[in-house]
């Protein structure tokens, strides 16, 4: 799918951003991996910081956005209690990680960063392929369009 779908599309948006997520857990993972077995700690923990901040910046407004714009869409009609449950859990693992970065802690860093990982490819498999097909159904064209105006009015 282009971009204009991606423009109109919320659900293959935040698929989207799920794929970039992906994509920074799995250099996460080598990271906490790499600490674990003597690999260069300073090239680690600049990994690890990375991933931190995009956890922190992109990831964080994704979970915001879908708590603002598709959450409340589905309502009742969606099971979005473990999903927010995640999302919590997620922000305070991301707190735990920079107090382990800030104090140089490898095997801290190293087991939260395996942790969040864990968490989150789980949490984006089942938003892929339970939550996003649900929402579709339960939305159709018109609710979809709604979230969408909703995701956009936030970058506005």
């Amino acid at each position: 799918m282009g971009r204009d779908t991606v423009n109109t599309d919320p659900i293959r948006r935040f698929e989207e951003e799920h794929e970039v997520a992906l994509a920074a857990l799995e250099r996460l993972e080598q990271a906490a991996h790499a600490l674990r077995h003597g690999g260069p700690v300073e090239v680690q923990f600049a990994v690890a910081r990375e991933v931190h901040g995009l956890l922190c910046g992109a990831v964080r407004q994704h979970n915001e956005d879908e708590e603002r714009a598709l959450f409340p869409a589905l309502g009742h009609d969606a099971p979005l209690g473990p999903f927010l449950e995640e999302h919590q859990t997620l922000w305070r693992l991301e707190e735990y990680l920079s107090r382990a970065l800030d104090r140089r802690e490898a095997e801290e860093v190293a087991r939260l960063s395996l942790e969040i990982v864990d968490l989150l490819v789980g949490h984006i498999r089942r938003e892929n392929e339970v939550l996003f097909p649900m929402a579709r159904t339960l939305l159709g064209a018109s609710g979809l369009a709604a979230v969408m105006e909703r995701l956009n009015r936030r970058l506005s």
